[in-house]
Order: C-alpha cells, then structure tokens, then sequence
C-alpha cells in the first residue's frame, strides 16, 4: 500500500478529466490515476475491517489516506480548473499530512 499511496499522488493529471470524445461518446476521466491504484485504493475499506489488532484511530488512519487520494483524482477528473483554483488540492493534502502524522 504504501508504494500505492506514493505512486497515485505522483500520477495526478488535471488533463484526464471527464471529457466527450468526438463521436459523442462521454469519458469519465480517472485524474491520472490507473485503473490498478484505484482498485487498490479502493480495497483498503474493506481490509481495514477485518484488521482487528489495529486501534480505531488507526484504522480511521488507515481508510482516511486513500480515500483522500482517490478523492483528489476524482476532483480533478470533474472540474480541473475549479479544484485547482480554488486550492482544494492544497487543502486535501493539509488533512493527509494531519491523517499521517
């Protein structure tokens, strides 16, 4: 997971966002992460569940981080240039700094 978390981040692309292709066909953009990241990503929820020997705070840790990641990659799939513009990134990465630490 770890690798996951730094690899997603690093993968951001405001240009893949949710788009029209030529032919009218609706894209739904991934903000630059794969579909692999995103299904790990998207597995921590359920994992965290059954790991028993972790704290609440921990698990809440746990599932915090990729959710965070993933919902940034989402942002930008959506509205690149509000997210960006209004500094959600900024503030997305301001709550997993205080969620690691």
């Amino acid at each position: 997971m770890p690798e996951t978390i730094e690899t997603a981040p690093a993968s951001l692309d405001p240009q893949d966002c949710d788009r029209m292709e030529s032919d009218g066909v609706i894209v739904d953009g991934t903000g630059g992460i794969d579909e692999e990241i995103r299904s790990a990503l998207a597995a921590v929820p359920g994992a965290v569940q059954d790991a028993l020997w972790l704290t609440s705070d921990q698990q809440i840790r746990l599932v915090a981080v990729p959710s965070l990641v993933a919902g940034a990659a989402r942002l930008l799939a959506e509205d690149p240039g509000t997210v960006i513009t209004t500094g959600e990134p900024s503030r997305m990465w301001a709550l997993l700094d205080h969620t690691i630490y």
